[in-house]
C-alpha cells in the first residue's frame, strides 16, 4: 500500500470511529429494559372504577350474581383483571331500582379501544380484534342493583378479605350483544336458554357472544327485574382506603418527580405551567409532553433542562418515578479538556501525515503523523461521549423495576477542514 492509499485509509477508519463508539456507548445506556405495552394499558384501565363485565365467563357471571344476594361484593382489581372474593363476608345487601331501559353502543378499532373500554375481556379478544379489525359492543340495562348498609369502612382487613382492592357499590344488568366488524345483530331462530325461559334471537355471521333479550327489558317491574334481561353488564366500584392505587382523573398516571441530587431542585412543566417542584407527586396524562429546570443555578453557569417527549414508552403504570439527573460537571470539564488536547493531536497528525505521507518527504514524519492522528482520533472520540454522558437526564421508573432514559438535546461537535466547532 502506498503512502496516499495509507493515508486515506486511516482517514477513513477514523472518521468512522467517533461515531461507532458514540453509538456503542449510547446503546449501553440508553436501552434499558421498559415495561411491557400490555402492563401499561392494563394501569391505566386500572384508573377506570365501572368497568364492564360483559366478557366475563358466564360462570363469573353467575358467581357474581350468587355473591349479589348475600351480601356487599368485594373483590380485588387490578385493571384487566377483577377477582371475586367468595369467602370475604361483608354485611349490608343490593336493592333493585328499575331504570328506564338505555341502550349504548361502544366501537372498539384498536388495541387501545380495546383496554380503555373492555379491559377485563381484552386479553381474549386482542386476536379477534385484529382478525376483524373492529368490534361493537351494544348494551341495554334495565337498572342497577345498589348497595345499602354497607361501606368502604366494612371490608375487614384480614382474612379472606385481605386481599380486597375495591367493594362494588352497584351492579347494572340487562343484555348485552358483542359483533365483530360492525355486525348487528336481529331478532331470529337461535335459542338461548336463560334459566326457564328461551331466548329467541337472531345471529348475524358477525355476532360473537350475546345473553339476554333487548326487547325484554322493558318488561321489568319495579320489583324484580325480567329474566330474559338480567345478565350483569358493568359493575361500580369504589377503592378501599390504604388498598387501592391513588386514582386520578381518567386516562392520568401518577408520577413521583424527585431529584438524582439531593442537593438541587427541579421546576416541573406541563402546558408552560409550573405543576411542582421537586421532591412532589401529580397525575399527568402520559401523552403530553413534560420540562424539568433545576432552580439551584451556580454562578455564570445555565440551568439544567430536560424534556420528557411523553411517558408512553414507561409502559404508561398506575405510579412511576421520574428522577431528575443533574449535568455531570466533573465529567463535562474532563471531557472538554481532553477534547482540546485530542483535538490538537489530531491537527498535529493531519498536518505531519499531509507533509509526510502524502509529499513523501520523511517516511518517520509520516509514520508519526498517523501515531497522533490513530490516538488522537481515538482520544477525541471519548472525549466526545464523555460530553454527552455528562448531559442532565431524567430516568423514568414504572413500578415493575423497568427503566426509560430521557436525555437532555445533545450538546453538538462536529469534527471538519477548519477544525472543531459546536455548542455547550
Amino acid at each position: 500500500m502506498n503512502g496516499r492509499a495509507r493515508w486515506l485509509s486511516v482517514l477513513a477508519a477514523l472518521a468512522a470511529a467517533p461515531g461507532c463508539m458514540a453509538s456503542g456507548f449510547a446503546g449501553a445506556r440508553d436501552v434499558l429494559p421498559r415495561a411491557p405495552v400490555e402492563q401499561g394499558r392494563c394501569r391505566v384501565a386500572a384508573s377506570q372504577s365501572s368497568p364492564l363485565v360483559t366478557e366475563w365467563p358466564a360462570s363469573e357471571k353467575a358467581n357474581l350474581e350468587n355473591m349479589s344476594h348475600a351480601g356487599a361484593v368485594a373483590v380485588a382489581y387490578s385493571g384487566c383483571s377483577m377477582r371475586l372474593l367468595p369467602d370475604c363476608h361483608v354485611r349490608g345487601a343490593y336493592r333493585w331500582m328499575r331504570t328506564t331501559p338505555s341502550t349504548d353502543s361502544l366501537e372498539i378499532n384498536d388495541t387501545d379501544d380495546l383496554y380503555a373500554k373492555l379491559p377485563l375481556g381484552a386479553a381474549s379478544l386482542e386476536g379477534e380484534l385484529k382478525r376483524t379489525g373492529k368490534l361493537t359492543v351494544k348494551t341495554v340495562v334495565a337498572g342497577q342493583l345498589q348497595l345499602d348498609g354497607a361501606g368502604v369502612n366494612d371490608v375487614p382487613g384480614d382474612g379472606a378479605c385481605a386481599q380486597a382492592t375495591h367493594i362494588m357499590t352497584a351492579l347494572s344488568i340487562g343484555a348485552f350483544a358483542l359483533t365483530a366488524d360492525g355486525g348487528r345483530t336481529r331478532e331470529i331462530g337461535a335459542s338461548v336458554s336463560l334459566g326457564d325461559a328461551k331466548l329467541q334471537s337472531e345471529r348475524s355471521a358477525a355476532l360473537l357472544r350475546s345473553a339476554g333479550d333487548f326487547d325484554s327489558c322493558s318488561n321489568s317491574t319495579a320489583e324484580t327485574p325480567n329474566g330474559n334481561c338480567a345478565s350483569p353488564v358493568q359493575v361500580f366500584l369504589v377503592p378501599l382506603p390504604g388498598r387501592a392505587a391513588d386514582e386520578g382523573p381518567p386516562g392520568t398516571v401518577k408520577v413521583d418527580f424527585v431529584s438524582g441530587n439531593p442537593s438541587a431542585r427541579w421546576d416541573v412543566y406541563a402546558d408552560d405551567q409550573v405543576i411542582c417542584t421537586t421532591p412532589c407527586a401529580r397525575f399527568v396524562h402520559p401523552a403530553r409532553p413534560l420540562l424539568l429546570r433545576a432552580r439551584d443555578d451556580g454562578f455564570m453557569t445555565v440551568a439544567d433542562k430536560v424534556q420528557v417527549p411523553n411517558l408512553l414508552d414507561a409502559g404508561a403504570g398506575a405510579h412511576l418515578q421520574l428522577r431528575a439527573q443533574p449535568t455531570a460537571r466533573g465529567e463535562l470539564v474532563t471531557g472538554i479538556t481532553f477534547t482540546a488536547f485530542s483535538g490538537m493531536a489530531v491537527i498535529t497528525g493531519i498536518a505531519l501525515g499531509s507533509v509526510g505521507c502524502l509529499g513523501g518527504h520523511s517516511s518517520a514524519m509520516c509514520t508519526g503523523g498517523l501515531i497522533s492522528l490513530g490516538a488522537g482520533g481515538l482520544a477525541l472520540a471519548g472525549s466526545i461521549w464523555m460530553i454527552v454522558d455528562a448531559q442532565p437526564r431524567a430516568d423514568v421508573m414504572p413500578e415493575d423495576g423497568g427503566m426509560m432514559l430521557v436525555r437532555a438535546p445533545p450538546r453538538r461537535l462536529v469534527l471538519g477542514p477548519g477544525g472543531i466547532a459546536g455548542t455547550f
